[in-house]
């Protein structure tokens, strides 16, 4: 789990006092700024070799992992952890969108294709020769959760965000000859 530590000081107001800080508003504070990650992610066939038509392009996220951050303002600190959540697969205008529950399946070419299985796939219909470039414009987007914990013993979820990342992947579309 990756973690990240900020002071965070208030202000002084007339007649010298600093306002009362709440865990709540220093949470959604410290979440609006969470430096949550562009996905990393990865493709077989690899993205700089081209799919085929009618066999499943793999996705995954090599960055899917938690981060925790804790805050401190004055005598009032909290704690922010963030879960990435879901992944969603765009593959281009007028294709389907697939959801994923989590980060996908690394495919491993170490082993046979027969003996894999992965939870995060998309299965193009048509080559993508008409597609500007000859490649389709794939976007991918990780919806994270957060949750905080106060020094008050207060505590919640937050509103969920996301982050996406976009990427060119050039199917082709292949024929068996029978003699």
């Amino acid at each position: 789990m990756s973690e990240y530590v900020q002071v965070v000081c208030s202000p002084v107001h007339e007649r010298g006092k600093a306002p009362k800080v709440s865990p709540a508003k220093l949470a959604l504070t410290r979440w609006a700024h969470m430096p949550i990650p562009v996905p990393v992610v990865r493709t077989a066939p690899p993205r700089r070799s081209d799919g085929l038509v009618g066999l499943p392009e793999w996705f995954w996220v090599a960055d899917w992992r938690p981060l925790s951050d804790r805050v401190t303002a004055r005598s009032v600190w909290i704690e922010v952890t963030a879960r990435p959540q879901s992944m969603t697969i765009a593959p281009g205008p007028g294709e389907p969108v697939v959801r994923c529950a989590g980060p996908g399946t690394a495919y491993d070419k170490s082993r046979p294709a027969a003996a894999q299985r992965t939870d995060c796939s998309y299965t193009f219909g048509r080559s993508s020769f008409h597609q500007p470039g000859h490649a389709y414009r794939v976007r991918v987007t990780v919806v994270w959760g957060g949750t905080w914990r106060g020094s008050d013993g207060s505590g919640g979820a937050l509103p969920p965000l996301s982050r996406s990342t976009s990427f060119r992947l050039r199917v082709a579309e292949a024929q068996a000859l029978y003699g």
